[in-house]
């Protein structure tokens, strides 16, 4: 026989969320799907995170870290992962204001 979860509420986690800065979520919650994205990527790859980190260079602890989802990638690196993992992490379209000069 299966037990349903028990729904739980808390003043202090319901003030919590309410108090969040949405931008901050956001950032947030982009940084982690891009963690996500390069997770991916690496099991695509069928590579550990300490053979990425030998590939670039890198201490594994460095991989781990960009895996948190908290790391501020520089576009560079993002470049290098994106090279070394054979995939594409985001797309920067052209502006039209770009096409057309």
């Amino acid at each position: 026989m299966k037990t349903q979860a028990r729904k739980y509420s808390s003043k202090i986690v319901a003030d919590f969320i309410d108090q969040r800065n949405p931008a901050e979520f956001n950032k947030r919650k982009r940084t982690m799907l891009l963690a996500a994205r390069i997770d991916e990527a690496l099991k695509a790859k069928g590579w550990s995170k300490k053979q990425l980190a030998e590939a670039m260079h890198k201490n594994p602890s460095e991989v781990t870290k960009w895996l948190s989802g908290t790391h501020n990638f520089t576009l560079e690196t993002l470049y290098l992962i994106e090279s070394y993992l054979d995939t594409t992490l985001f797309i920067i379209t052209t502006s039209p204001h770009l096409e057309s000069a």
